[in-house]
């Protein structure tokens, strides 16, 4: 073995987990077992077992031996760049179609983060209203997605549906549609990060493993205005999803070249 004895700690673990010899649910040996049984240091083997949690394979706990998690042997979702519709409404997980959520959802009145408080376009630090959502299979023990909505305290005030606990047929994009008579326009930005003790709650991930954040920006038309109706920002676990989208030919890379420049 190379590298250093923390990280030749970590890899035999983490094989020895992969390989089933730690099989979900069982607690690691202890540190000084752990010491012993590769030859480092106690503090060297408590370490690499903190490595372990942080990339998402032991569960810490206080005064407790680290428990293997179960782990994803396949990706649950894999997101393109498409909306797609069926008799429920818009939906933007085409493998996710049928996923409903896992208890009633909640509403309120909240301060946005600063950034999502840009995309609306009002005033940082201002109240709007939260729609909040765990998604996931009707069968599911624990979500898939966290996913809230950010809708501004003045359009709810100009269409209530947008703050009813049933807003009908087709959800709030619906009533959009219907209200403005126009079309909605979505734009996503996709993005990492650690989670929060929410997040790590909801979708039972560890702190240090990152959840994968998709910001999504909904604009409707009002004449010559534009207006940002919602954000939803929609949380899953890093390790369980990954985007896919077709990349297109720009005009300036088309097929046949044109004459090269020397």
């Amino acid at each position: 073995m190379t590298g250093t004895a923390q990280e030749r700690v970590v890899d035999a673990l983490r094989a020895a987990i992969e390989a089933g010899e730690y099989p979900p649910g069982e607690a690691l040996p202890s540190g000084e077992v752990l010491a012993e049984k590769y030859g480092v240091h106690r503090g060297t083997a408590q370490k690499a077992v903190r490595q372990l949690a942080a990339e998402g394979y032991v569960a810490l706990a206080r005064r407790k031996k680290p428990v293997v998690r179960e782990r994803p042997r396949h990706l649950t979702v894999v997101r393109d760049r498409n909306v797609y519709r069926d008799e429920i409404g818009y939906y933007f997980d085409q493998n996710a179609k049928d996923w409903r959520p896992l208890e009633k959802p909640t509403r309120g009145i909240a301060v946005p983060p600063e950034h999502v408080a840009d995309l609306l376009r009002v005033p940082r630090g201002q109240d709007v209203f939260t729609r909040n959502r765990l998604m996931g299979p009707a069968d599911a023990q624990v979500a898939a997605q966290v996913a809230t909505s950010y809708i501004p305290m003045a359009l709810v005030g100009e269409l209530p549906a947008l703050g009813s606990e049933k807003p009908g047929a087709g959800g709030i994009y619906d009533r959009l549609e219907d209200y403005f008579d126009a079309p909605l326009e979505w734009h996503e930005t996709v993005s990492a990060r650690l989670p929060n003790a929410e997040e790590q709650a909801a979708l039972r991930v560890p702190a240090g493993s990152p959840v994968l954040v998709v910001t999504r920006t909904a604009s409707i038309r009002r004449g010559d205005e534009v207006i940002v109706a919602e954000v939803n920002e929609t949380r899953m676990a890093a390790a369980q999803f990954a985007v896919s989208y077709s990349v297109h030919r720009d005009e300036s890379a088309a097929w046949p070249r044109g004459e090269e420049v020397a």
